[in-house]
């Protein structure tokens, strides 16, 4: 084989290697496509009823626990929660919250800017949580809390890190009401909406990093496929 074939080769793993991990990132359009979420992380999105009715979630859930999920801003829409025996959305029937084991549905749901419910989890397993609406442009903020033992979920594979001291944190008023932040940098590398890494989705990393931020300590904040932030280690000077 010549130097300049096996450099195309090469090449063209290179590229080809990425757009394979594209495909593998799951963006909530169905059940196999459901997006992990854990406790206390708090989810901004959108959803809409001509281009993207639908958003699916997993969630593992303990014997024993009481979940709580609270969703604000849509109007009339549905939120609720499937079992793990759910294969597909055309699988629960033309309604995609028909047979649901709770939830709050759009005839409860319709112009209403909350929707909120409680469920007692009977067996162990992965859970699917699904919002949809009837409505164009339904910009939505969910959180999902829990009392009881959760299952220790393993952490999800590191796609990377940021490391290096925290350079800033910028706030605004859509986002500081639930203790999150617009955008921040550490090491020079920016983490935002916009970016490959993400803001933070959990309250209480923010809260750790502006204590970084404040001590001069340097951070490693790893992030998994989706470009969230799941793991901060701090590090003294």
């Amino acid at each position: 084989m010549t130097n300049r074939l096996l450099a195309s080769l090469l090449l063209a793993a290179a590229f080809a290697a990425p757009s394979r991990l594209a495909a593998q990132v799951p963006d909530g359009s169905d059940i196999n496509k459901a997006i992990p979420i854990y406790f206390g992380q708090i989810i901004n999105d959108i959803i809409d009823s001509g281009t993207q009715p639908v958003q699916v979630y997993s969630i593992v859930l303990a014997k024993g626990q009481t979940i709580n999920v609270t969703a604000k801003g849509g109007s009339n829409w549905d939120i609720c929660l499937v079992s793990s025996a759910t294969t597909s959305i055309a699988s629960l029937g033309g309604s995609n919250c028909k047979n649901n084991l709770s939830g709050t549905l759009a005839s409860d749901g319709f112009q209403k800017a909350g929707l909120s419910f409680s469920y007692q989890v009977a067996t162990a397993g992965k859970y699917f949580l699904i919002l949809q609406t009837f409505s164009p442009g339904a910009n939505y903020q969910l959180q999902v809390t829990a009392q009881g033992t959760p299952i220790a979920v393993p952490n999800p594979p590191t796609a990377g890190c940021l490391t290096g001291r925290v350079d800033y944190i910028t706030y605004s008023l859509q986002f500081i009401a639930a203790g999150l932040a617009d955008e921040l940098s550490i090491g020079s590398q920016r983490a935002c909406a916009s970016c490959v890494v993400k803001a933070p989705l959990y309250p209480e990393i923010v809260n750790r990093l502006e204590n970084a931020l404040r001590s001069k300590v340097n951070v490693e904040a790893c992030y998994d496929s989706t470009g969230s932030i799941f793991q901060l280690k701090l590090v003294t000077p």
